[in-house]
């Protein structure tokens, strides 16, 4: 994380884009107070949000055994 003034941020503008692009947050401050952030977008690829596995609470045969009181109704 870079601390910057605004007056740095004017002079050095695009110096200060490409470490944004390279991953850097940078805090921009103006009479020692801190007034924004520059930060890196976030890939908006939807596979990436797609990566929890779901998580079976029971066996895989579990899963395919017949309920006992419904089978006996069609049996």
């Amino acid at each position: 994380m870079i601390t910057i003034s605004v007056t740095q941020l004017q002079n050095h503008l695009l110096e200060y884009f490409d470490k944004v692009e390279q991953g850097e947050t940078i805090i921009i401050e103006r009479y020692q107070q801190e007034v924004a952030r520059l930060i890196p977008t976030q890939p908006t690829d939807w596979r990436k949000k797609m990566q929890l596995q779901p998580q079976l609470l029971v066996s895989a045969e579990e899963l395919i055994m017949p309920i006992a009181d419904i089978w006996e109704n069609y049996v």
